[in-house]
């Protein structure tokens, strides 16, 4: 508005001027005046030349006020760029509510994770409690913690993910704080720039009082030409003639002059018009936009409130996170004492899990006992055998239950046999010759003496049942047996045998023993049973067994026989391993001289008796018998794998499968140059290794070292 007045009053003046020199024309054509005129149009000229300063010098503002466009030009591009930067922030906010429902969505599917983990989680303790009633208690409180550790751990994870977002919020906060400082310096740029315009606004105020003063000055001049002219009328009118026609010439180039100076000076009113329009109308954008800017700068104060108000939120959760944290290490030390304690239960439960490599030692042989060294290698690499020898309980337990009977002057073999598992499991073991337990087995049994050839089969079966007598644990709250004894139903003959059985276990029985059922049947009351009133005529009896005897002779006969009776003339030297089940659960008629006594016919009659396995035991060991001087005729198939289900009457399963992890080959002639050799998987590493006496190897190729290496004499097989 300022600009616009001047510009007024810069016309009003160009106007008077105008007019001046109009009555100045007028003037001249008087004769008398001409002198005076001459320096009056002296004094004109000089007063033009200082009008053509002044007006270089409006010239010089206009090219300011042309910088000054250029200056707004530049203002709008810095306005548009603040647009695109807000812009920009809105797509930044969007994106950061999308992360925010994605944040949200991520946490409900972590919530249901975790509820399906513990979901399984509990289904994986329940087997476990079903599986292992012993160490529910210990595993039990262990569980909980580290249950509850895992949900501090989670919500602390949670919780860091919420403090990296609402770091990248802050970063966001920070960046939008550099906007507005750049807002704020651009502000400050165009105050800057109003200050230069008030400035020179000024200036110009001071130009047109200028020009007004000498405005002043033309009009005092005009009345001194007044009384110069009425002086030149009465003394010179006939000079005035004469210089009239001098400057005639002269005034018409002057007003030649004036009126380019018009067409200039108006040309220049119009291009000040546009200018101010156009300086009118950025000044209105100007306007807008700050009232923009300034809406923006409430939303982002409003923003800055919320982020602070956030802030002092994740101060909060922080501090309650350090507490967590504090509480965590806590939980963590207890753990690990806990750990530490539970390492050591761990290992008093399970002691195989401190080894990390197994321990291969060798016996030496100490005159043809290689059928002990080969047996006693295969019994301690029976996983549940060695873990019971080096428990630390059960071994006080043997030493304490040891000096008791040795108070009576009896032997022992257990002791002993303990010495040598511990000899055989430890880590930094040498090659040992098995002395000590040779002389106490000596001692216990005649049939195994120094220097002469003796049987593994006959060797196992004494170290089994001697163990098993040895080592038979006290049962609590067992009542003796009320039930009368019913061999003719099934369920009472199998219940009064269990009870009888209960009080007799042992660590053996446990790992080794199985059931077997026999059953009679009368081929006379089979017949005729109903019309006596009975409901079954099958003589149920019960037994125990530690290891199953297979005639490979008998065998091949049954197989042989089979063929034939099919039309087909094999004789076959081949067995597998399944043609001894079939054979082991064969029937057999008692007749003539064998016949049974029946209790139900009062009398004596032809039977069928039958032998099935009732119940397998963790760990079968299958002996195969070659008959009379150990002939070796007879081939066997076996497998790493074996499949038993069809064999065994009670499931605890339903496929019953056992792994192959001991073979007692037998290698040479039979007789005093026989030689036995063990094959064992370690328990360890489940890796294979060939015990020959004092020589250990590693098994490389399990088909030709372990399947078709000698001949195989009994088999260890653990139960999957």
């Amino acid at each position: 508005m300022e600009e616009y007045q001047y510009k007024n009053e810069l016309k009003n003046n160009n106007r008077e001027q105008a007019n001046k020199i109009k009555k100045l024309e007028e003037s001249v054509n008087s004769d008398e005046e001409n002198k005076k005129l001459k320096q009056n149009n002296l004094k004109l000229k000089k007063k033009i030349s200082d009008l053509e300063k002044e007006l270089k010098e409006k010239y010089e503002i206009n090219a300011e006020l042309i910088n000054r466009k250029d200056e707004i030009a530049r203002l709008e591009k810095e306005l548009q760029n603040v647009k695109n930067e807000n812009e920009k922030y809105k797509l930044n906010e969007i994106k950061l509510k999308k992360y925010i429902n994605n944040y949200e969505q991520i946490k409900n599917k972590l919530r249901e994770k975790e509820n399906i983990i513990n979901e399984y989680k509990n289904e994986c303790l329940n087997i476990q409690k079903i599986k292992e009633n012993e160490i529910i208690n210990i595993n039990n409180k262990l569980e909980e913690r580290q249950n509850y550790i895992n949900k501090l751990e989670n919500i602390n994870r949670e919780k860091e993910n919420e403090l990296k977002k609402l770091k990248k919020l802050q970063e966001e906060y920070q960046n939008l704080e550099g906007l507005l400082n750049k807002s704020n310096e651009e502000n400050k740029k165009i105050k800057k720039i109003n200050l230069k315009n008030k400035k020179k606004l000024e200036e110009q105020y001071k130009i047109n009082e200028k020009l007004n003063s000498i405005i002043n000055e033309l009009e005092n001049g005009k009345n001194e030409n007044k009384d110069i002219i009425n002086e030149i009328k009465k003394n010179s009118e006939n000079e005035a003639s004469q210089m009239k026609k001098e400057y005639d010439s002269k005034i018409q180039k002057y007003k030649n002059e004036i009126n380019k100076l018009k067409k200039k000076i108006i040309e220049k009113e119009k291009e000040n018009n546009n200018n101010e329009q156009i300086y009118d109308k950025k000044r209105k954008e100007l306007d807008e936009k700050e009232k923009i800017i300034k809406q923006k700068e409430n939303e982002i104060n409003k923003k800055i409130s919320f982020l602070e108000d956030k802030e002092n939120l994740i101060e909060k959760e922080k501090k309650e996170i350090d507490i967590k944290k504090r509480e965590l290490e806590k939980l963590k030390k207890e753990i690990e004492e806990n750990k530490s304690i539970n390492k050591k239960k761990i290992f008093e439960r399970n002691p195989l899990e401190k080894y990390k490599v197994p321990p291969l030692v060798g016996l030496t042989n100490i005159g043809a006992t290689c059928f002990m060294n080969s047996t006693l290698q295969c019994l301690s690499q029976t996983k549940e055998l060695a873990k019971y020898f080096l428990n630390i309980k059960n071994e006080n337990r043997i030493i304490n239950n040891n000096i008791a009977i040795v108070n009576k002057n009896d032997l022992q073999l257990s002791p002993i046999f303990l010495e040598l598992i511990k000899k055989l499991w430890d880590p930094k073991g040498k090659i040992f010759p098995p002395h000590n337990f040779m002389n106490v087995v000596e001692k216990m049994n005649p049939l195994f003496k120094k220097g002469q050839a003796g049987d593994s089969k006959d060797f196992i079966i004494f170290i089994l049942e001697q163990l098993h007598k040895e080592l038979k644990k006290p049962v609590n709250n067992y009542s003796e047996n009320k039930l009368i004894l019913n061999q003719y139903d099934k369920d009472n003959a199998f219940t009064y045998f269990f009870n009888d059985f209960r009080k007799d276990c042992s660590i053996i029985s446990d790992i080794f023993f199985g059931f077997t059922e026999t059953t009679n049947e009368c081929l006379y009351c089979k017949n005729n049973y109903n019309s006596k009133g009975y409901n079954n005529p099958i003589c149920y009896n019960y037994g125990l067994f530690n290891c199953l005897i297979f005639p490979l002779e008998e065998v091949k006969n049954m197989k042989n026989n089979q063929i034939q009776n099919n039309n087909i003339q094999i004789n076959n030297n081949i067995v597998s391993i399944y043609d001894c089940f079939f054979y082991n659960q064969k029937s057999e008629v008692f007749s003539g001289d064998n016949r049974n006594y029946c209790n139900i016919c009062k009398q004596l009659w032809d039977s069928i008796y039958t032998s099935k396995i009732f119940s397998s035991p963790i760990n079968l060991i299958l002996i195969l018998n070659r008959g009379k001087g150990n002939v070796f005729d007879v081939k066997l198939d076996f497998y790493e794998t074996i499949d038993i289900t069809q064999f065994v009457l009670q499931k605890d399963k339903p496929q019953i499968m056992y792994n192959l992890y001991g073979v007692i080959t037998h290698i040479g002639e039979s007789g005093p140059n026989a030689h036995f050799v063990a094959s064992c998987k370690s328990p360890i590493d489940n890796k294979w290794y060939r015990f020959n006496d004092a020589m250990i190897n590693p098994i490389t190729n399990f088909q030709k070292e372990v399947i078709k290496f000698g001949t195989p004499y009994i088999l260890f097989y653990n139960k999957i």
